[in-house]
């Protein structure tokens, strides 16, 4: 019908519609053989301006919703009579969708189709598009309505041919079935015993070649032959493939050998089946690799050390590994093995130790810590305790000291530095002593010392002293003070820090000090005005000034010649003898120390050098830098610790000898210059070659 404007469309469909029962709007639709796009906004419209009623329906329970339209006039009883549902003047209950409803009318590509096939006689692509007019089709296997035959033709599944195709393909998938089930029949007999067959006779067997997806898993080996999944010929197969790929993550290994179920489920618990080896890293290799025969020999020198370990766990509270090791190559499977065990790594008073795994009782506890490190703590009797949870109660972290006292953590470290504070290092944190902590809390005079510990730069000391930066590190370099740290400046380069109790200690003795500098100042411009004035005094009159002779030109420098006495302590120091150098001052004792300290470094190794003073280590410390370099040398004392893991560590004597009664079998290795007195050098050469350098302690 032609409609001129939808006012007229409207009064078409309200004539159309019954006015003593409600319809579906399917109905309608092949009623009035109207395009979707046309009808269905108008009804919309004539719903939301109350010309009629709608509702989605169930004409019974489980049922499909159904739309439905109904005039005004249509009783309530034969509204309720359609089904459940409620009615109401909603234009969205209209809202269905358009293809749906084409598809009845036969209107689109899919319905001509449909109509076309309905004859019965099946028809191929080419036929279907030229009888329609060339037009595009829809993609005609995915019509629920359509078959295709084996022939490529299509017909509806409704028709004579569509239901001999269905029957044909339920006959064919049975036979599938039913070989499926006789393969793997077969396949279980043939791998009863494990073993790998041939293609041949796997075929032979099976009367055919094997159908894809058997349930039973079968995998072709690298040789062509054919196993049972996870049985030993399959796993050597796997083996052979790690051996030539190298070790393979453990996801990538489940990933490529996820059929291999025990073996896989074996290696994600930890269980390891020969050949196969589990690397420390999680990698999976087998014991033919350079990788598993590495971890292999690891394991071997690792034996015996658990039985030992065990017997130090019950007899000591606190351990070192030199005792127990019996070469070299056990430290670091030792370190792993005590680490798995639960114990921990602790340093007191520059005494490096493990803590054992096992309780011992709180008097054993003290009296070790007084034997091997020299602190002093009481302890009452009690139950037997681990001797790190011990400490742990007995000590707070920096950041509780720092509650408790209500302090910023850097004053807390501050007060270590300079020994108010008994600090130590745990498990890689650094701790106080709680004791300490509540008796320094009740010091009246704690916000002094606090304040004489902050670190101050060069140029906040030159401000309280009232002097330039230059001047305060000249008092550091000539040991006035002492250097507290270093601090990275804006231009990258390194100033240091000092403490502003030092500075405050020196300000009444800095005006003498200024003073005796100025003297020498004036001192050496005397002498140099002195020598300039020689240099232009002219001869008496009437003398004539001799005609100067010309000097040879002054020989080119060359390498610095040593004395006899410089010569044989160098020759014999890097022959690893102990040598003890006695001279006068400024003869020449520290170019042997250099000599030999550039030949350990250009070695690769290590060397300790001590003083007995505070002072003279920290001038050390500035010297050697200028010599071998910032990054070479180290400085370690009680109360600072600048680059400790350097090549080359000045310490002073008391450090070292604590750290030697620690570790003996680290630190008494170390080549060892110490000063004893203004005229005497001890070199100790203590180093054997071929031992690395662990992260805590260098050996030669």
């Amino acid at each position: 019908m032609a409609v001129k404007d939808k006012e007229q469309l409207k009064a078409f469909i309200l004539k159309e519609l019954p006015e003593d029962r409600p319809v579906k709007l399917v109905d309608l639709v092949l009623k009035l053989k109207m395009k979707p796009e046309i009808l269905l906004p108008a009804l919309q419209s004539m719903a939301a301006n109350r010309y009629l009623k709608v509702a989605r329906l169930k004409e019974h329970e489980g049922g499909t919703e159904t739309v439905w339209l109904a005039r005004n006039e249509v009783p309530e009883p034969e509204l309720a009579g359609a089904g459940k549902g409620v009615w109401s003047y909603s234009p969205q209950v209209v809202a269905v969708r358009q293809r749906q409803l084409a598809v009845l009318l036969g209107d689109d590509a899919r319905g001509r189709v449909l109509s076309l096939l309905a004859d019965g006689t099946p028809r191929n692509v080419t036929q279907i598009k030229l009888e329609l007019g060339n037009e595009e089709l829809p993609p005609l296997r995915n019509m629920d309505q359509l078959i295709e035959l084996p022939d490529g033709r299509f017909t509806l599944r409704t028709t004579a041919d569509g239901q001999a195709e269905i029957e044909r393909r339920h006959r064919e998938q049975q036979l599938f079935k039913e070989k499926h089930a006789f393969q793997e029949q077969k396949l279980r007999e043939i791998f009863a015993g494990g073993r790998p067959v041939s293609r041949e006779e796997l075929e032979q067997t099976l009367g055919g070649p094997l159908l894809p997806k058997v349930k039973f898993p079968v995998v072709r080996l690298i040789s062509g032959h054919y196993a049972p999944a996870d049985s030993p010929a399959a796993w050597e197969d796997t083996a052979h493939y790690l051996n030539r790929s190298g070790p393979l993550p453990l996801d990538d290994f489940v990933r490529k050998f996820r059929i291999h179920g025990s073996l896989v489920g074996a290696l994600r618990a930890g269980k390891e089946n020969h050949p196969f080896i589990i690397l420390p890293d999680g990698k999976i290799t087998t014991s033919a690799t350079p990788e598993g025969q590495a971890e292999l020999a690891r394991r071997q020198a690792g034996r015996g050390l658990k039985e030992k370990l065990e017997e130090v766990y019950r007899k000591q509270p606190f351990f070192n590994l030199g005792p127990i090791l019996e070469t070299p190559e056990q430290r670091e499977i030792a370190t792993r093995m005590i680490q798995s065990d639960g114990s921990y790594r602790i340093n007191i008073n520059g005494v490096g130790l493990w803590t054992s795994p096992y309780p011992h009782s709180p008097k054993f506890i003290v009296q070790e810590l007084k034997r091997l490190t020299g602190i002093h703590l009481e302890a009452q009797a009690g139950q037997d305790v681990l001797p790190l949870t011990w400490i742990a109660a007995r000590s707070m972290t920096v950041q509780e000291a720092a509650d408790k006292l209500k302090l910023a953590t850097e004053d807390i470290l501050n007060l270590c530095e300079l020994e108010e504070l008994a600090s130590f290092r745990m498990a890689g944190s650094t701790r106080v002593w709680r004791d300490e902590v509540n008796a320094i809390k009740l010091r009246p005079d704690l916000h002094k010392i606090i304040k004489r510990a902050t670190k101050l730069t060069t140029l906040e000391a030159a401000d309280l002293l009232d002097t330039t930066p230059d001047r305060i590190r000249r008092l550091v370099r000539e040991g006035y003070i002492n250097a507290a740290g270093e601090i990275e400046k804006e231009d990258g380069r390194m100033g240091i820090l000092v403490r502003r109790g030092d500075i405050q200690a020196i300000k009444e003795r800095f005006p003498g000090i200024e003073h005796e500098w100025s003297l020498a100042a004036k001192q050496q411009r005397r002498e140099t005005a002195r020598e300039g004035t020689a240099r232009r005094e002219k001869p008496p009159a009437g003398k004539k000034r001799p005609r100067r002779a010309v000097a040879p030109p002054p020989p080119a420098p060359g390498p610095l010649e040593l004395d006899r006495f410089q010569q044989e302590a160098v020759r014999a120091a890097l022959a690893g003898r102990n040598v003890l150098v006695a001279a006068p001052t400024g003869t020449g004792k520290t170019v042997i120390a250099e000599r030999f300290i550039e030949a350990v470094i250009e070695r690769g190794k290590a060397a300790v050098y001590t003083s007995p003073l505070k002072a003279l280590s920290n001038q050390k410390f500035v010297d050697f830098r200028a010599v071998f370099g910032d990054e070479t040398v180290g400085l370690v004392t009680g109360d600072i610790s600048i680059n400790p893991y350097a090549p080359l560590l000045i310490m002073t004597t008391e450090i070292f000898r604590n750290r030697c009664f620690s570790e003996p079998e680290g630190w008494m290795t170390w080549p060892v210059w110490s000063l004893t007195k203004s005229t005497t050098w001890m070199i100790r050469n203590g180093g054997r070659p071929g031992r690395k350098a662990s992260s805590l302690r260098h050996t030669m």
